[in-house]
C-alpha cells in the first residue's frame, strides 16, 4: 500500500509479513543476513474467517471479532515496526466480503499497519515466489499447488518466474461449509464435493497439462498436513500420491464423520481436513499428477521476498507498469517528460503538502507512464479507458487498493475532476492528481522538452504558479489550458494563481 504521508519513518531492520487467510492468520518476522532469509518468529491462529462468510457476502460478528482480536495480538508484536517494513494481505474471504473497506479500517487500527486485499493472481504469484525460494528450481517447468481455506492457486513456472497462474474458487473451508457443514460424511457428499472441484478445474486444466512440468510441489497447511499423515501412517515417506489420498478418504467413508482422530493430523485442522483432501484429490485427477512434494514456504514467505525487493528498489510493480505501458503502445518519450515534470513539481511541494517523496514519487511516476493507455483504444474520453485498464488488469505486485488509487489518478488527469469516482477522503491523492494534471498540461504538445521553468507555491487549498516574464505569452496553448484548469480546480475547492517572476 502506498504510504503517501511523509510522517512515516523507517527505523527497524527487520521485516514482517501477515497472511490473513480464510482458515488461519499467520505472522512471520525475519531479518536478512548475507543475502539469506533468517526467520525470527512465527505466529499462527486458526481464525476461521471463512466460516463467518455468509451467502449475502457479509461477515458474521463472531468471525469479525476473532479476526480483530488476532490482529490486536499481532499488532502488539509489531508495535515498533515502521509500516513500510510490514506487509499484511487478505485473500479469498476478504475478496468476497461486501463490507471490506470497514474491515480494512478496523484491521489497520488493531494491527497498527495497513492491510491490503490482493487478487487471486497476485496471491498465486506470491505463493510461487515463496516456494521457489524454499525449494530451488531445477531444469524445466514446475507446477505449484496451494490449497487455502477459500481458494486454490495453481501456478506453472520456470526458475523464479511464474508463467501461468490460476486462482480457483475451492478451498478446504469453502468445501466443508458447502458439503459437510453438519459434520457427517457419506459417499454421496464425497462424490458431490469431488465433482464440484472437477467442474471448477475443467476450464483451466488442459492448459496446464499441455504445458507439462518436471516436478509438482504443494504449499499450505492442507498439503503439509496430508504429507504428515501419509508419513505417520506408513503410506509414504511424506511424498503425496493418489493412493495416499484415497486411503485418507476411505477412512472418512468408513467412520462417516469429520471428527476423525487420524495419526499425524493436528486437532485444529481436523474440521476442514477432508475438504482439503478432496480438493487435492481433484487436482491429482484433473492435472494427471503422479506425486506432490510438500514445501515449507508459501505465500507469507513470498511476501517477505517481495517486500525485500521493494525496500531495495527491485520492485516487481515497476516491471508490471512498464510491461503494461509497452503492451498498449504508450509514447514512452512523452511519458518520460510528464514523469520528469511530476517529480520536479513534487520536489517543490513535498514539505507544505507533507508528502513522502519516495512513495508519492513512485505513484506519480507510474501514473505518468499509464495515463495515456486508453489512446490505444479510442481518443474520445481515453482517460476513462486508461483508468478501467489500470484498475482491472493483472498488475503483479499491486494490491487491489493500490490499483484503485493508481486508476483514480489516471482518471483524474484531465477534464473535470471525477469527484464521484475518486477517493476524496485521500487528501494526499488529490494533491498528486493536481500535480499530474499540471504536468500533462505542460507537455500537451509533441515537442520534446524538459520540465517547464515554473515555481509552485502551495497552501492547503491554494496553488501559485510563477513563470518567467515572457514564458506564458510564448506558450499561448499552455496558458489557455492553465486558465481552463483554474476553473476545474475552483470546482474542487482549490484556487490557482498564475504569476510572473
Amino acid at each position: 500500500m502506498f504510504n503517501l504521508s511523509r510522517l512515516f519513518a523507517d527505523r527497524a531492520a527487520h521485516i514482517a509479513a501477515i497472511d490473513l487467510g480464510s482458515n488461519s492468520f499467520h505472522l512471520i518476522i525475519a531479518r536478512w543476513e548475507d543475502e539469506q532469509l533468517t526467520l525470527l518468529d512465527r505466529l499462527r491462529e486458526p481464525v476461521r474467517l471463512g466460516w463467518g462468510l455468509e451467502d449475502s457476502g457479509e461477515l458474521d460478528a463472531a468471525a469479525w471479532e476473532r479476526a480483530m482480536a488476532c490482529l490486536e495480538r499481532f499488532g502488539e508484536r509489531l508495535r515498533e515496526y515502521p509500516s513500510r517494513r510490514v506487509r499484511a494481505v487478505g485473500t479469498k474471504t476478504l475478496r468476497s466480503i461486501i463490507d471490506s473497506q470497514e474491515f480494512l479500517q478496523q484491521a489497520q487500527q488493531r494491527l497498527g499497519h495497513p492491510v491490503e486485499i490482493i487478487s487471486g493472481e497476485e496471491e498465486a504469484r506470491l505463493v510461487y515466489l515463496g516456494v521457489a525460494h524454499c525449494i530451488a528450481p531445477g531444469e524445466g517447468q514446475r507446477v505449484v499447488l496451494d490449497i487455502g481455506g477459500g481458494s486454490t492457486e495453481v501456478i506453472l513456472g520456470r526458475g523464479m518466474a511464474p508463467e501461468l497462474k490460476e486462482s480457483l474458487s475451492m478451498g478446504c473451508v469453502a468445501l466443508t461449509k458447502k458439503f459437510f457443514i453438519e459434520g457427517k460424511v457419506t459417499d454421496t457428499l464425497i462424490t458431490r464435493a469431488r465433482v464440484a472441484c472437477l467442474q471448477e478445474l475443467a476450464p483451466v486444466s488442459d492448459a496446464f497439462v499441455e504445458a507439462g512440468w518436471n516436478e509438482a510441489l504443494g504449499a499450505s497447511g492442507t498439503i503439509k498436513a496430508v504429507a504428515k499423515v501419509c508419513e505417520e501412517n506408513g503410506w509414504s515417506d511424506g511424498t503425496i500420491t493418489e493412493d495416499g489420498l484415497h486411503k485418507i478418504i476411505d477412512l472418512y467413508r468408513r467412520h462417516k464423520t469429520l471428527e476423525l482422530d487420524i495419526k499425524g493430523l493436528p486437532d485444529d485442522r481436523r474440521p476442514v481436513f477432508l475438504g482439503g483432501v478432496i480438493v487435492l484429490a481433484a487436482l491429482f485427477e484433473s492435472l494427471r499428477l503422479e506425486q506432490v512434494t510438500a514445501a515449507d514456504w508459501a505465500l507469507r514467505e513470498g511476501l517477505l521476498y517481495d517486500l525485500k525487493g521493494r525496500l531495495e528498489d527491485r520492485d516487481i510493480r515497476e516491471e508490471s507498469i512498464n510491461a503494461l505501458a509497452r503492451r498498449f503502445h504508450v509514447n514512452l518519450d512523452k511519458a518520460a517528460q510528464v514523469e520528469q515534470t511530476c517529480l520536479a513539481l513534487l520536489e517543490q511541494v513535498e514539505e507544505p503538502w507533507q508528502l513522502n517523496r519516495v512513495e508519492a514519487g513512485k505513484l506519480l511516476t507510474w501514473a505518468a507512464r499509464l495515463y495515456a493507455l486508453g489512446l490505444d483504444i479510442a481518443h474520445g474520453d481515453y482517460h476513462k479507458h486508461s483508468a478501467y485498464i489500470v484498475e482491472h488488469v493483472d498488475l503483479a505486485g499491486c494490491s487491489r487498493l493500490e490499483q484503485k488509487h493508481l486508476a483514480a489518478l489516471v482518471l483524474a488527469h484531465r477534464k473535470r475532476f471525477p469527484v464521484k469516482d475518486f477517493p476524496m477522503e485521500e487528501a494526499h491523492l488529490i494533491h498528486l492528481a493536481i500535480l499530474l494534471r499540471l504536468a500533462v498540461i505542460f507537455h500537451r504538445t509533441q515537442k520534446k522538452s524538459g520540465p517547464p521553468p515554473v515555481s509552485i507555491n502551495v497552501g492547503k487549498s491554494r496553488l501559485r504558479l510563477s513563470f518567467p516574464a515572457q514564458w506564458l505569452d510564448s506558450n499561448p496553448l499552455t496558458r489557455a489550458d492553465l486558465e481552463t484548469e483554474r476553473g476545474y480546480l475552483q470546482d474542487l475547492g482549490y484556487r490557482l494563481v498564475l504569476a510572473r517572476h
